[in-house]
C-alpha cells in the first residue's frame, strides 16, 4: 500500500536520525573490536606511502575504500587513537545508508513508515554494532542502498538508472559481494516484473543500458589504473583466486539442496503475497523481501565464508519490507496507541540487546590503543613489524599475506607458502605482535624474542645463567645490547674491543661481560626507548 507523500516533511524523521547519531557517538569506542579494522586502516595507510595495492601490501577487497580513506590516514599518521577517529568517519556511511532507506520508504509508504523503518534498521544490534566499526562493508552497504534509493518507487528514467548503476559500481569497487547482491536483485526484479500488469510503467532498454554504463564507470577506471601499473595479475589473485581458492563449503551438496528448496519456498511465498496485494505498479515491498531473502539464503548455504558484516546491505531493506507489510494490517492501523506501544517495545528490546553485546561504558579500544602506542614508541617508520593483519597500521609487515581464516586454512593445507620465519630474518624484524601465528612460527618467536607486555615481543633472549662468560645464539640479525634488566652492560664480543652494543649477525657468538649480572640480550632501539626485560627474581 503506497501512501501519498506529504508536502512538508515533519520534524520527527530528523529527530529520529539525530537520536541514532547521538547513540552512535556514545558507542564510538564501545563497538566490538574486529581485526578487520586494523587491516583496512593499514591498506589505506599504504596508499599514503606511495605503495601499490595488491603488490606491496596484501588486500582481498576492492581498491575504492582504501583509496578514498587514505587522506584520513595521512592526517592521522602515527596516532594510537587512529581507530576512534576512523570509526567517527564511518558515521557518514551510516547516515548515507539510513538516509537512503528512509528516502525509499518515504516515497513508497510515507514518512511515518520511513521513520519506523529507519529506527528499526538503525538500532538492529548486528547492523548498529558492525556498521560502527571501520570496515569496507560500511561504504559497500551505503552505496548499494544509495543506488536502490534512486530507483525504488520512482518513475523510470535514464538519469536515475545511470546514477543507481554508478552507486552500485562504487559498491562493486569496494566488495566483490556486490555481485551476489546484483544477481539476487535481478532475479527478484524479474519475478516481480512478471506479476505486474502489462500496462504498468516499465524501465525501457535505454534505462538498463544507462544502469550498465553507470555500473562499469568506477570499476573500469580502477582496472585501467591497475593495468597501467602492471597490477592486474596481483589484483586478480587478491580479489578472486585468494577468496575463492581458500574456502570450501562443508557438506556442499546438502547445503546446495537446502538452498534450492528454501529459495523455491521463498519465491512461492512472495508470488502468493504479490498476487494477494495486486499492486498496479512494481511491488517494491515484495522485491525487498525476495531479494533480501535470496541473498541471505545464498550467504548461509552457498557462500564459503560467513561473517557478520555480510548481512549489512539487506537488513535495512528487509526492515522496510516488514514495515510496509505491517502497515497494511488494518486492525493495527485503527489502533494508533497500540501501534506506538509495539514500536516502543521493539526499539527498547533492540537497545537492550545492543547494550548487552557492547556496553557503551566499556572502552573496547583501550587495549588496542595501548598496544599500538607501544609499537609506535619502540619502532621507526622504516622498521617492519610482524602482526597478523596489519595491527601496527603505520608499519610495513615482513610477510605479505594476512593471517586470517582463509590464509590459516591455506597454510594448513599447504596451498600457501609459509615464509614467516625467513621473512622475519631477511627483513630484520625486531618486533612481533604474537597473534594468530602458526605454531612453528610462534615457537620461533618465543625462542628468539622476549615478551615486552601483552602480545608484543622484542628481539632478544633471556640468558639461561648470569655468568660473565656467555655463549649466545642469534637467529634474527640486528643491533643488540646486553643488560642486567636495568642498564646496559659493557663487554667484549668474539674477542673484539669492549663496547655496550653490537651489530650481531646470525650464528653463535661469545660474550665476555666486563661487570654486572647479564640477564638478557635485547634489541638496542627498544631498550634505548625505555623498555626493560624483567630482571631475575631474587630470593628473600
Amino acid at each position: 500500500m503506497k501512501c501519498s507523500p506529504e508536502r512538508h516533511l515533519p520534524i520527527w524523521p530528523w529527530i529520529s536520525l539525530l537520536f541514532l547519531l547521538v547513540l552512535r557517538l556514545a558507542w564510538l569506542n564501545a563497538y566490538t573490536l574486529n581485526s578487520d579494522e586494523a587491516q583496512h586502516a593499514h591498506v589505506a595507510w599504504a596508499w599514503t606511502q606511495g605503495l601499490l595495492p595488491y603488490r606491496d601490501v596484501f588486500d582481498n577487497h576492492g581498491p575504492l575504500f582504501g583509496w578514498l580513506h587514505s587522506p584520513l590516514l595521512k592526517w592521522l599518521d602515527n596516532r594510537p587513537d587512529v581507530l576512534t577517529w576512523l570509526r567517527l568517519a564511518m558515521q557518514f556511511w551510516y547516515v548515507v545508508a539510513l538516509g537512503s532507506a528512509g528516502w525509499m520508504a518515504r516515497r513508497l509508504y510515507g514518512w511515518r513508515i520511513a521513520v519506523v523503518g529507519v529506527l528499526v534498521a538503525g538500532l538492529f544490534p548486528r547492523f548498529f554494532i558492525v556498521s560502527g566499526q571501520f570496515r569496507t562493508d560500511d561504504m559497500w552497504m551505503a552505496m548499494w542502498l544509495l543506488g536502490l534509493a534512486f530507483i525504488a518507487g520512482a518513475k523510470p528514467s535514464v538519469w536515475r538508472y545511470f546514477v543507481a548503476g554508478f552507486a552500485m559500481g562504487c559498491a562493486l569497487s569496494v566488495s566483490q559481494k556486490t555481485l551476489v547482491l546484483l544477481v539476487t536483485a535481478l532475479v527478484a526484479a524479474g519475478v516481480v516484473r512478471l506479476l505486474r500488469p502489462s500496462d504498468a510503467p516499465r524501465a525501457g532498454v535505454r534505462c538498463w543500458i544507462a544502469a550498465l554504463v553507470g555500473l562499469l564507470v568506477v570499476p573500469t577506471l580502477f582496472t585501467v589504473w591497475l593495468a597501467t601499473h602492471g597490477l592486474l595479475g596481483d589484483a586478480w589473485y587478491g580479489l578472486a583466486e585468494y577468496n575463492v581458492g581458500g574456502a570450501n563449503k562443508r557438506h556442499a551438496a546438502m547445503q546446495g539442496l537446502w538452498f534450492v528448496v528454501l529459495a523455491a519456498v521463498l519465491v512461492a511465498a512472495c508470488v502468493r503475497q504479490a498476487r494477494q496485494r495486486a499492486e498496479g505498479h512494481f511491488d517494491w515491498t515484495v522485491f525487498f523481501a525476495l531479494q533480501g531473502g535470496l541473498y541471505l539464503l545464498l550467504i548461509w548455504f552457498i557462500w564459503p565464508l560467513i561473517t557478520r558484516q555480510d548481512f549489512l546491505p539487506v537488513l535495512p531493506t528487509l526492515a522496510l519490507a516488514s514495515a510496509g507489510w505491517v502497515s497494511t494490517w488494518q486492525w493495527l492501523g485503527a489502533r494508533p496507541r497500540l501501534r506506538g506501544a509495539f514500536l516502543m517495545v521493539f526499539i527498547v528490546v533492540e537497545l537492550v540487546a545492543v547494550i548487552a553485546e557492547a556496553p557503551p561504558w566499556q572502552d573496547d579500544l583501550a587495549a588496542q590503543r595501548a598496544e599500538l602506542a607501544t609499537v609506535l614508541r619502540y619502532t621507526n617508520e622504516t622498521d617492519t613489524v610482524m602482526d597478523s593483519k596489519g595491527d601496527a597500521i603505520f608499519r610495513m609487515r615482513p610477510y605479505y599475506p594476512v593471517l586470517e581464516s582463509l590464509a590459516m586454512r591455506r597454510l594448513r593445507r599447504g596451498q600457501m607458502a609459509n615464509t614467516i620465519v625467513d621473512d622475519l630474518i631477511s627483513h630484520r624484524t625486531m618486533l612481533v605482535v604474537l597473534r594468530r601465528l602458526p605454531r612453528p612460527d610462534a615457537r620461533f618467536v618465543m625462542l628468539n624474542y622476549v615478551q615486552a607486555g601483552g602480545d608484543i615481543w622484542v628481539a632478544g633472549r633471556m640468558l639461561p645463567d648470569h655468568q660473565p662468560q656467555q655463549t649466545i645464539e642469534v637467529n634474527v640479525p640486528g643491533d643488540y645490547v646486553v643488560t642486567d634488566g636495568h642498564q646496559r652492560l659493557s663487554g667484549s664480543l668474539d674477542g673484539g674491543p669492549v663496547a655496550d652494543h653490537w651489530e650481531l649477525g646470525r650464528g653463535t657468538h661469545h660474550l665476555t661481560v666486563s661487570g654486572g649480572t647479564p640477564v638478557a640480550y635485547v634489541w638496542t632501539q627498544a631498550f634505548d626507548r625505555g623498555w626493560r626485560p624483567a630482571p631475575p627474581a631474587t630470593g628473600g
